[in-house]
Order: structure tokens, then sequence, then C-alpha cells
């Protein structure tokens, strides 16, 4: 078996053959003639992270929600979080709601380790104890967020909740620079600073970005500051061939906590470096090949300290360095579409306290896009080899149905995993495993109601080996089962002079096989959109969350917290514009957090400016 694995991973990374996205676009839109469910579903669109490839929307039968530039810039968002704090399912723990505080993401009430966050195809997760840590990544060179709510291992191994896949601008095609300069100032010296510039030169199209951040902080002294940079070059060569080369650096520093009351406080450091190289090869009007490489160096530096002498009582550190490659060959026939891809990750970890420094995983996956009249279906599996536990391999089965012009019906069965990462597998009983969940999702989404679209999904995931710890003996250990299941709801009307609302709600029950520990949570989150660029567009948001007892304390505050978004677009000639924006941050003054150490801000408001030219 593992001969013939090896076999097809080397004919893999030598054959020249698969298709680009562009041409799979193109072809997989030709049968795209239903305008009713177009001006909903935007039918046109593509998506990328549920098989690697690029396909359309009407194709995928995962949960999914798209984010643009276009909506992150109507947010005025300064974070990751704030983005993803929209999306329906999706459940964002801030510690500390401020300032691009740092957050734990939850997709269906799984833990933080299980969503696995991708910048450019780079895992963004702690490579020692799994948690994304997303205030690193700047806002301003995201293009698209693609979210994947439920498993997603059979094309992106260990993701047992879900895959936030964040895909950065393209680079330019016009020889003169058009770009965008911006500038923020709100209350206790909260301010950004942006400019970005893309372009072509020759064979070589560019796309530059650099920023600063900066806070005094809004409770307990938690204050934040950062600088980042980011370059994209993406060349022409000879043969249909394009090599993309990007780079980037985040250094954000920021205190976590400062308080009296538990008597100590926390600072940190965290310095993130990321870079990858990117070969797309066309062969023909049928088969391409993508090959990458790619390194990621994270550096976490924690300083906990008393109060109030502040004598620093305890330093610690991680310094994580990601290193592989990938490849994956697509081909296109008659209504299939067929991805065989692989990749190699190598993993370094130094805490100066770790038994174990390094990780490794290669793996290989397999999926195909069937389309067969209205139904489409999408198998796939993927074989996970690692150097800390078992191999694993997690299939995939996916169909659509488009039962009517206005209705799209989804089906998802499928197999996750956690892996255990360094930090756990060194601090467990021997031989833990990786967590396993078996799921499965129902869905529609219809323009079947008057003046709105409506999709709603099903689910139910079952999770054996769960992970449990072991307070007396300090270490993790496979445990029993458990289950979630549940119900997400979305509802967005059509504009109605100049007026929409989009509304979600989803439930969510958690239990424990084998015991009487079972509980539910709920979220209801609300956006009343004005658009009219003539005079303003506007954004009033609004999130109820009541957490699952597990994920929150008994110190912690329920309530449901409401953000006002102005922006004020103005035409200035042919070729710039600005936005004059203004924005309130919980608007109406509510307390909502997991934990008091993490007590949310108050109200506070910002206003900017960003020239576009």
């Amino acid at each position: 078996m593992k001969k013939k694995l090896l076999a097809t991973a080397a004919l893999l990374l030598l054959c020249p053959f698969a298709v680009p996205n562009s041409v799979l676009c193109q072809d997989l839109s030709m049968n795209m003639e239903d305008e009713t469910l177009a001006m909903y579903f935007d039918m046109d669109e593509v998506v990328e992270t549920p098989t690697s490839v690029a396909k359309s929307i009407k194709q995928v039968a995962e949960n999914v929600t798209i984010i643009t530039a276009q909506d992150i810039e109507r947010m005025n968002a300064h974070s990751v979080a704030e983005v993803l704090n929209r999306v329906p399912g999706f459940s964002v723990g801030f510690n500390g709601r401020g300032f691009n505080q740092s957050t734990a993401f939850h997709v269906q009430d799984s833990d933080y380790e299980h969503v696995l966050v991708l910048v450019d195809g780079v895992r963004w997760n702690d490579i020692s104890a799994g948690m994304a840590v997303t205030n690193s990544i700047p806002v301003a060179i995201i293009d698209r967020i693609e979210v994947i709510k439920g498993p997603a291992s059979s094309t992106w191994g260990s993701a047992l909740g879900g895959v936030v896949n964040i895909i950065s601008k393209k680079t330019g095609k016009n020889t003169r620079p058009s770009g965008t300069v911006s500038a923020s100032y709100g209350e206790y010296n909260s301010q950004e600073y942006q400019v970005d510039i893309t372009g072509k030169a020759g064979p070589v199209g560019y796309f530059v970005a650099a920023g600063s951040q900066s806070s005094d902080g809004f409770l307990h002294n938690r204050y934040y500051d950062q600088e980042d940079i980011f370059g994209k070059a993406s060349i022409d060569l000879p043969h249909q061939t394009t090599l993309t080369i990007l780079s980037g650096y985040s250094e954000p520093e920021m205190r976590f906590f400062d308080w009296d009351k538990y008597s100590y406080g926390a600072t940190g450091t965290d310095r993130n470096f990321w870079s990858t190289v990117t070969v797309d090869t066309l062969v023909c009007d049928t088969v391409s090949l993508n090959v990458g490489a790619f390194r990621y160096q994270q550096k976490y530096i924690r300083d906990y300290y008393t109060l109030p002498d502040r004598m620093t009582y305890f330093d610690a550190f991680d310094d994580n360095t990601a290193t592989g490659f990938n490849s994956r060959l697509t081909s296109l026939f008659d209504s299939q579409v067929l991805v065989l891809g692989g990749e190699f990750e190598r993993d370094h970890h130094d805490d100066a306290t770790s038994q174990r420094d390094y990780d490794e995983t290669w793996a290989l996956f397999l999926n195909d896009t069937i389309t067969l009249g209205s139904f489409t279906l999408t198998p796939g599996v993927r074989y996970d080899h690692f150097s800390l536990t078992d191999s694993i391999t997690s299939p995939s089965l996916g169909i659509t149905w488009q039962a009517a012009d206005h209705t799209l019906f989804r089906f998802l069965a499928s197999r996750g995993f956690r892996k255990p990462y360094m930090s756990t597998a060194i601090n467990a009983v021997p031989g833990l495993e990786a967590e396993k969940v078996t799921s499965y999702q129902a869905g529609v989404e219809t323009t079947l109601l008057p003046a709105c679209r409506l999709k709603a999904t099903l689910f139910e995931h079952h999770v054996k080996d769960e992970w449990d710890y072991d307070y007396a003996t300090d270490l993790y250990y496979n445990g029993g089962k458990a289950k979630r299941y549940g119900v997400e709801v979305e509802v967005e009307t059509f504009p109605w002079h100049d007026f929409s609302a989009l509304a979600s709600y989803t439930y969510v029950y958690t239990g424990t096989y084998g015991t009487e520990v079972n509980d539910d949570s709920y979220s209801a989150k609300l956006t009343l959109r004005y658009d009219n660029p003539d005079f303003v567009i506007a954004d009033l948001f609004g999130r109820y969350m009541w957490w699952n007892e597990n994920l929150k304390s008994n110190t912690g505050m329920t309530a449901m917290v409401w953000d006002l978004s102005l922006t004020k677009p103005l035409q200035l000639n042919e070729r710039s514009s600005m936005d004059l924006f203004f924005t309130a941050h919980n608007l109406f003054d509510g307390r909502d957090y997991w934990h008091e150490i993490y007590d949310n801000a108050h109200r506070w408001v910002e206003a900017g400016i960003k020239f576009h030219f």
C-alpha cells in the first residue's frame, strides 16, 4: 500500500498536466442559465476551497460563506475577527473585544483548534498547539475569504470543524499604477494607516501593501500596536506559464490584560513571516499543473507579571517554522473535473522545554466533480501520514440538486479529524489518537419566497476519540464520544428603496455519550443595509450569542452588540475617488464577553478617509 501511495505521489509531482482556475471557471459556468438563482446566488461566482480548484457555487455541496474585499471595506474592519463575526454559524470568542485583540473561532460549537485558517494556502494555525491567531493578518491584503462550515478533511487534512481560506488580492494588469491610501482615528488613540499599490511593469504584475495599527486600549490597559508589509508579484513566462511569488511580515505587540483584581497581567509580541512560490502551467485547453512551495515562521513572546510591582515572574516563547511544498493535478473532461493533489510539510517547534521539536506530514487527495443534468456529485478522499500519530483516511461525498429554477438542494456526508499537535502529543498519554468526526449536512437555497432568499442547513456531527484532560496527571487522553447537531437559517431580502436586510439564526445542541453532560447554544445576527452611493452607504450590524457553557465561564455576560458603519463616497475625477467613513462600535454599550477578564470595550467611535487612485 505504501509503495503504491509513494508511486502516486511521484507521478503527481512529475506529471506536467493540470487545469488552471481561469479555464475551469469558463467551462464550469457554461450551463448557468438560471437568471432567478443568479440574482441571489451569484451563480457566476466560483469557490476554490471545497476541492482546492475553482468551481461554480452551484456545484458546491458544503455550507459555504464568501466575504469579498468590497464587503470588508464597507464594514471598515480592522481585523479578520471583525469580518468573520458576521458569518452565520460562525462564533468569534473575543479576548477583549476592542481594537484587533486576539480571538478564538468556533464553527457550530467546535473547539477553536478544530478550525483551520489558511492564508494563500499556508496553514496559519500554531503548529505547537493548533490555535489560529489572526490579528497578525492585514485585512487590506484580502481579496476574499471563503468559509466552510463543517469538516473539510477530504481536501485539507486536519480540519474537523471547518476552514477559513483567506485569499490575497491579485496583482495588477495595467501599466498605470492604482491603489488606496487610508487613515482612521478613534477614541483611546486608536488609529490605522494603510497604503496599497497595484500595477504591471512589463511581464511582471505586482501588489504591494503596508500598514500600521495602534491603540492605547479601552479596558484593563489592553494596548495594541502592529506594523505589516506585504508584496506579491506574478510573472508571465513562456508556454502559458505564470510564476507567482509573495511574502509578508507582521509584528503585533499587545497587552492582553493588566488587572488588579487578578493581581497579574500579560503582554506579548507575535512575529510572523510567510512566503510562497507557485507555478501554474497551461499545457492545453483541458490540462495544466500547479506546483508550489512555502515557508511560515511564527514567534510568540509572552511576559507574565504580578501587579502592582510588575515584576516579571514568567517569560515564555514559541518559535515555530513550517516548510513544505504542494502540487495539484487537474483534468477537465466532459461534465467532469478531476483533481489529484499532494503535499508535504515539516514543522519545527522550539520553546526551550519541548521534548520533541519537529513534526512531518505528507498527504495525497483525490476529488471529482461530476455534472449529471441537474445533479452534481463530488466524491473525495484524502490520505494523511503523520509522524506523531497513526495515518488517517478521510472520505466525503457531496451532492447538489437544482430541483427548480428557484431552488437548490445540497447534501454532504464526510469524515474529518484533528491531529495531535506537538504540545498536545508531548503532554499526553502514550498513543494519543486524532479526534475523528463523522458529519452529515443537508441544506436548501431558494428564492421561492417573495422578495427574499432563504438558505437553511441541518447538520449533525459525531465525534469519537474526543480529547480530555486529566488534571491529576496533567496529560491529554482519548475520552468518550460527543455529538453536535442543529440548524442554521439565513434570510436576505431584496433591496427596497435602497434598503435591505440580512438575518441569520444558528442553534447547536451538544451532548456527550454516556453522561448527563448536555448543553446548547444559539446565536442571532442581523444586518440592516442602506445602499445609495450618491448619498451614503450604511450598515447596522448586531450579534447576540448565547454560549455553550463549555465555552463560557460563569463570569461571562451575554448581550446584543451593535456596530454602525457609514461611508460617504465622493468621485473626484475619472481616475480617483474618496470615501469618508464613520464607525460607532458597540453603539448601545452592551456587555458581551465569555470571561470577565476579557470584558468588552464600551461604546467607542472612529472616523477616517480613503483615497482611491
